[in-house]
């Protein structure tokens, strides 16, 4: 009997021995995790105080903001009102690249139509550069990747936030044929809306303020409701609380590509503006090949390539 007890005391040290120190080490682990958010987020704040002093001071704060949205684009919602000011920030680059008083350009990527599983080709190549792009999303692949049926593109949605790119809105069907999505104005609404619907379910809540008209702003004209179409489509737009953005340069892949050659042709004489959008598709398998030397290209030509945002000076809002 003696014996026995023994082994059940001993027994019991031990686990005892055993919970103390899986305790002790969670202490140290959800501590230290802790410790480390705390100083990223201290870092975060005096980093962005940094930000406010330079872009008043001197021209090379650009690089900072570059640097800074990038940075923050990484952080969770813990310090997201901190990124609507690097946003700010970059809205004060632009006015000073507009005055001429800056060396930097701005070009804001842009991919129109997806998501496809290609997206995650054009993902890779904006990673490995550092870059962070503006996707405007439509549902026309539904449950099935057009270019991978077994692939479901709405489970790349929260790679967009993941990845800290900009989300926009493209319509739900994006459907020109018979300017079908322009036939009414509550056609319209429905297919800005049920879009929104899909995006902000899929990455638990983002919400899109920026829109492109499927085929350009000027595709409103041919609306079957009389005259002043353009115009009652922009004001609907604005109700629903969406700036829109066309482009000032693209390489032409919008009917696809047909050879490398084709798109640096398209492309290279369409970047001339001090703030470029530039219009991609991520369907296309050459534009994503020619992605890197595009990147390259503008880089080397100043610009500072970055996400689009509501108060740009490049998104409409009335």
């Amino acid at each position: 009997m003696g014996q026995n007890n023994r082994k059940v005391r001993n027994s019991f040290t031990i686990v005892m021995i055993v919970l103390t120190l899986i305790l002790s080490y969670g202490i140290y682990y959800f501590g230290k995790n802790n410790l480390k958010l705390d100083k990223k987020y201290n870092s975060v704040i005096n980093d962005l105080s940094i930000v406010n002093n330079k872009i008043k001071d001197n021209d090379n704060s650009s690089s900072i903001v570059l640097e800074k949205i990038d940075y923050l684009n990484n952080i969770d919602n813990l310090i997201s009102e901190k990124q609507k000011n690097v946003y700010k920030l970059s809205g004060e680059l632009e006015q000073k690249i507009r005055s001429g008083s800056s060396k930097y350009k701005i070009a804001y990527l842009t991919f129109d139509d997806g998501p496809y599983y290609n997206t995650f080709n054009v993902f890779n190549v904006l990673k490995k550069y550092d870059v962070k792009a503006t996707f405007f999303t439509t549902n026309t692949n539904g449950n099935q990747c057009w270019d991978n049926k077994s692939y479901n593109c709405q489970d790349i949605y929260p790679y967009y936030i993941k990845y800290g790119h900009t989300l926009a809105n493209h319509t739900f069907t994006h459907s020109l044929s018979n300017n079908a999505i322009y036939r009414s104005e509550d056609r319209f609404r429905s297919e800005l809306t049920q879009q929104a619907d899909l995006i902000k379910s899929k990455t638990n809540g983002y919400t899109p303020n920026i829109m492109r008209f499927p085929g350009g702003s000027a595709q409103p004209r041919f609306w079957n409701l009389g005259s002043g179409n353009e115009a009652k489509l922009k004001k609907l737009t604005y109700s629903l609380g969406y700036g829109w953005v066309d482009w000032t340069a693209n390489d032409g892949d919008g009917n696809m590509l047909n050879s490398l050659s084709e798109g640096r042709n398209t492309f290279y004489p369409t970047i001339n503006e001090n703030i470029e959008v530039v219009l991609f598709h991520d369907y296309d398998k050459y534009t994503t090949q020619l992605l890197p030397e595009f990147i390259e290209y503008l880089q080397s030509k100043n610009y500072i390539l970055l996400p689009l945002f509501y108060e740009s000076v490049m998104v409409t809002k009335s």
